[in-house]
């Protein structure tokens, strides 16, 4: 009887040695149960339903020794972001590797951005010679385009008359890039013509852009007034 007696008490102390130490050591990898009320456990996957919340006057920090491994990782699908912040200020040295989709050599530094306008007052009366009506320029910091845009008010005092412009670095009228107006039967009128035209340009190389502007219709002695002639140059680098 007492063989017997000894025989269940050993099985009974090893089957809860065994059960012991399978809660206390779970596999690696395996779920800890992680419901309410349970402690995070460190070195494994911890699970719950509920929202957890931190609350902590020190903070969460985070010190990683694994060079090969980022210490924080964030799984989740791609429509949905992966951290959400109440604040607005800046962090300092967070880096994004990607906004919407590109990378920062697609957007243009403000350093390098450089604009030049010509405006103001201004009345020129042109013939049938061409005319140099508003000049703008600047000096290119690097390779890219220059987009020079003219705007300028036509008077022409007899019907079918009419002015040509071009925006052009010369003296002389552009006519593959000329811009059109033409008075039509209606002496007198007053109208708009606005130009808009880019350039290549190399760095270090000053840049100039001209509105050159001519009369036609009639005898080589009429004339057309321009009137309050703008221009503005804006200079982007190459990508």
């Amino acid at each position: 009887m007492r063989r017997l007696l000894a025989l269940l008490v050993s099985a009974l102390t090893g089957a809860l040695i065994a059960a012991l130490v399978v809660v206390a050591f779970p596999a690696e990898g395996a779920p800890n149960g992680g419901g309410p009320g349970d402690p995070l456990l460190l070195s494994r996957v911890n699970q719950a339903g509920p929202m957890t919340v931190l609350k902590s006057n020190g903070g969460l920090r985070i010190l990683a020794k694994n060079p090969k491994r980022p210490p924080l990782m964030i799984y989740t699908s791609d429509n949905m972001p992966p951290l959400q912040v109440s604040s607005k200020a800046k962090v300092a040295n967070l880096n994004a590797d990607l906004l919407d989709g590109l990378d920062s050599t697609a957007f243009v530094r403000d350093t390098q951005l450089l604009a030049a306008y010509a405006g103001g007052d201004h009345a020129v009366a042109v013939t049938y010679a061409d005319t140099v009506v508003r000049s703008v320029s600047l000096t290119p910091p690097s390779a890219g385009t220059v987009i020079a845009n003219s705007t300028t008010a036509v008077s022409e005092p007899t019907a079918g008359h009419g002015v040509l412009c071009s925006i052009t670095t010369g003296t002389a009228l552009d006519q593959t890039h000329r811009q059109e107006w033409e008075s039509g039967g209606v002496p007198g009128y007053t109208g708009q013509l606005a130009g808009t035209r880019g350039f290549a340009v190399t760095g270090g190389t000053p840049f100039t852009a001209n509105l050159v502007c001519r009369h036609y219709g009639g005898g080589m002695s009429e004339t057309s007034s321009l009137l309050d002639s703008a221009m503005t140059a804006i200079f982007t680098p190459s990508p």
